[in-house]
């Protein structure tokens, strides 16, 4: 049989193998070494290791400990040896003519596996990754005569104390998968008498089975020693944001919620001195409900309710710039954060960051980001793209109808792997940006053109400060504005690749997920034919971008609209090709076909695109009210965008209706906002469940009612470091950050690029997470369904865990944050 063709890429010298979480990750954010001594750094490849030792309640001294660590190694270069045998695993037949292809190469030398092999070459090797160091004693972790705090300054403690009980939490912690990750355990050590601020303390380890040496020694400033149970925006806060909140929460695991009603004031300290320049109420926002658990039935929702209080710390009216930390007196204090009229304007440009550095076909580096990526996935460095047989790719007795693979028509992997055509190649499908730990480029079934549609929006609401807005991106210092830049560089890769005909392909996809570095892929990978609602959607995006370019290009926005038009007529010469990438209950077919009659309209004001908008509304909505309660939905873009399109464009009755829809949609999820005690939006979507903040924007920009962008500054702290995990869901904005699921990183052994965000809290009953749940609550204390569901996100690759996706948390993060930023700007120019 034929082989498939060798890939030749462009190698860069990668650095040589180091041994380590990821070699240039923190292992854990929120040292203060300063003022605890005894914590240790770096991976638990031997004995567990103490992080951070703070306090939970005034009388309740916390432990984070790590135990046991699966270091990764970064790719080196390969060099043969005598012995080595090179085996070919999990091979698959691709194409009509079924060329094997091995998806796993593996190193095997003198008869041990050593690693995988990468590469078109198959020159770069990564080692094994093997499970390291010793776990928790549980036994002795759980005694209290395992432990002494005593203190020289404190007569409390003058005599060495062993706590008086000992609760306990733990999750996986580790970026690797659940089964072979371990946890992460919070130790909570209550004593019969509170500590007081000011002194220093000694807590010693005792017992032939105790784990560490050393005792743990620290200063208890209440000013400065941080505490998990404040938590703040880590980014900062607006000097004329109408509020300006911290919280105030901690569940201790075993023992539930603690109890903070005796705690009345809290203080804004400033930073640099550790004076109070701030003093206010502390208020219960949320009262537990004690044993509450999360629902287990995707039906049931995800309720408001957590099993602990949580509490409101409002200083809405300190307006002076500087840094600070939220203290609570004999407590402890949060993260730093800062008060500036740049923090929203920061968040947003580092949000969009994240796009750039998704993308695909191009290299980074120096000058306009410290990540150090190699080309990838270009036609110069030999990377084919070839084409699919679309007899095969759309044969429905290969692929019948039905939810298979989670897609409608069959498991999009295996249709291309049937239909690919390796000896085919589109030399344009390159460029794009790359999904998640995917290496797609996709409009159908990823709808990248949604973070399209996020910038164009952000732009159409403030063109004077997205002009000013710089993103340090290649293009940057061109006559357009940097946010167009990026929304081109994913709609040129489709604009490329439209055939003469018309049509827009769907996707650029390979045979199965990806499991090595996107530079060295050697995975077959297709452009994926068109689809009526991949055309779609992509003229209504490149109607969108065509007025947008034309005050900068009118060359190039002349361009996309006759590509959008085209797109359009090859959408209405082929009804009859299935829509196989669209699950109805998410979005329906006619949802793509609304939006882009709607965009088409308000490009040409061709009336004829009026009535087909009229139409394709009816169809979506017969009885003239949006389905829109189901949690799933994504919508509705057609109305929204009819909604806001100039008033003597639009027919004054339709307007009103499709307004009053918007409306309806964005003041239920006001009152979501609200009613969530971390003020988290209602959608829980698996990819959105940071919030989806579209209709909000929308009804803002409608009626200008500061009430909506209240709300979205509200359930906008929530990713930025306000919930409690004391966790910024992007990194690179933050204090503590995520870890990603993102492979170019690892393989290369640096640090994560900023501005990928992740899904945020992954409740028990959403997406695959019952799947995951035994492998998850082997590392986790109590079982998953006991934790507050705020509280249940997990840095291990588990599901969608640590996903982020192109048109979900990446969009609506930067949709939020770039709203918020121009409406502040306004405010104060």
């Amino acid at each position: 049989m034929k082989k498939v063709p060798v890939f030749v890429l462009g190698l860069v010298v990668i650095a040589s193998p180091a041994l380590a979480q990821n070699p240039a990750t923190p292992v854990y954010e929120g040292y203060q070494t300063d003022l605890v001594a005894g914590t240790q750094d770096g991976p638990a490849t031997s004995e567990p290791k103490i992080r951070h030792a703070y306090l939970v309640a005034p009388d309740t001294l916390a432990l984070t400990v790590d135990a046991e660590a699966m270091p990764l190694h970064p790719l080196e270069d390969y060099v043969a040896q005598p012995g080595d045998e090179i085996r070919e695993e999990n091979v698959v037949e691709i194409g009509p003519e079924k060329v094997p292809y091995a998806s796993k190469i593996t190193l095997v030398r003198n008869g041990v596996t050593v690693g995988r092999i990468f590469g078109p070459k198959r020159d770069k090797l990564r080692r094994e990754a093997t499970l390291q160091g010793q776990p928790l004693d549980l036994a002795w972790a759980e005694s209290p005569a395992s432990y002494a705090l005593s203190s020289t300054d404190d007569p409390a403690f003058t005599e060495p104390l062993s706590p008086i009980a000992i609760h306990r939490k733990s999750k996986p912690e580790l970026p690797v998968v659940p089964s072979q990750s371990k946890p992460r355990h919070e130790l909570y050590l209550k004593f019969a008498h509170p500590l007081t601020p000011g002194k220093k303390y000694r807590l010693a380890f005792k017992g032939d089975a105790t784990p560490f040496i050393a005792p743990v020694t620290f200063t208890f400033d209440d000013t400065r020693l941080r505490t998990e149970a404040i938590a703040v925006n880590q980014v900062g806060y607006h000097p004329d944001q109408p509020e300006k909140i911290a919280f105030l929460s901690l569940w201790l695991g075993s023992a539930g919620g603690v109890d903070y009603s005796a705690f009345k004031k809290f203080h804004v300290i400033d930073a640099a001195t550790g004076k109070p320049v701030f003093t206010g109420d502390i208020v219960r926002r949320a009262p537990a409900v004690p044993g509450q658990k999360q629902a287990t039935e995707r039906k049931d929702g995800v309720s408001a309710d957590l099993p602990m209080d949580v509490y409101a710390l409002d200083f809405s009216a300190f307006k002076t710039p500087g840094n600070y930390r939220v203290s609570v007196p004999g407590l402890g204090a949060s993260f730093p954060f800062r008060i500036d009229n740049t923090v929203w304007d920061h968040a947003a440009t580092v949000s969009a960051r994240g796009f750039f550095h998704q993308r695909a076909g191009i290299a980074l580096g120096p000058p306009h980001t410290t990540y150090v990526r190699p080309m990838n996935l270009h036609p110069t460095q030999g990377f084919p793209t070839p084409r699919v047989d679309e007899k095969i790719y759309f044969d429905p007795k290969r692929f019948p109808p039905g939810r298979s693979g989670g897609n409608s028509w069959g498991n999009p992997f295996e249709r291309i792997r049937q239909s690919i055509l390796p000896d085919t190649n589109v030399t344009e499908a390159w460029g794009g940006w790359m999904d998640a730990g995917d290496y797609d480029r996709s409009i159908l079934p990823q709808q990248h053109t949604r973070a399209v549609h996020v910038m164009l929006d952000l732009y159409e609401s403030n063109p004077a400060f997205f002009e000013k807005l710089k993103l340090n991106i290649p293009e940057s210092g061109n006559r357009i504005p940097d946010i167009l830049d990026e929304a081109l560089w994913c709609m040129e890769l489709f604009r490329r690749t439209q055939q003469p005909d018309g049509g827009v392909p769907s996707n650029v996809e390979s045979i199965e997920h990806p499991d090595g570095p996107s530079y060295l892929l050697t995975q077959p990978t297709a452009v994926n034919p068109p689809t009526p609602q991949t055309c779609h959607l992509y003229a209504a995006a490149a109607a969108q971008l065509s007025l947008a370019l034309a005050k900068y290009d009118p060359a190039l926005a002349a361009k996309y609209k006759q590509s959008a038009l085209r797109a359009m007529a090859w959408a209405d010469k082929n009804p009859e090709v299935p829509n196989i990438h669209q699950r109805p209950d998410i979005c329906p077919a006619d949802e793509h076909a609304n939006l882009a009659d709607a965009w088409m309209f308000r490009l040409t004001g061709d009336k004829a695109w009026h009535e087909r908008f009229k139409r394709s509304l009816a169809r979506l909505y017969p009885d003239g009210k949006p389905r829109l309660d189901s949690p799933d939905y994504n919508g509705p873009w057609g109305l929204v965008a009819y909604a806001l399109a100039p008033a003597n464009q639009a027919d004054p009755a339709l307007q009103e209706k499709c307004r009053a829809a918007v409306l309806a949609v964005a003041d239920r999820k006001v009152v979501a906002i609200t009613a969530q005690p971390f003020h988290l939006g209602p959608s829980l979507n698996w990819d959105e469940r940071i919030g989806q903040p579209w209709e909000v924007i929308a009804a803002h920009r409608l009626t200008g009612d500061p009430k909506y962008t209240l709300a979205l500054q509200r359930t906008g702290q929530f990713a930025l470091g306000a919930n409690p995990t004391n966790q910024s869901y992007t990194t690179g904005l933050g204090s503590r950050t995520t870890i990603p699921f993102l492979l170019d990183p690892n393989y290369l052994g640096v640090n994560w690029p900023e501005g990928i965000t992740t899904g945020g809290p992954l409740p028990l009953n959403f997406w695959d997470s019952k799947r995951i749940a035994p492998q998850i609550n082997e590392s986790m204390f109590p079982t998953w369904e006991n934790w507050p569901w705020a509280e249940s996100t997990f840095n291990v690759r588990a599901g969608v865990t640590t996903e982020h996706t192109i048109a979900g948390s990446l969009a609506n993060v930067l949709l939020l944050r770039g709203y918020v930023a121009q409406d502040l700007a306004k405010k104060n120019p």
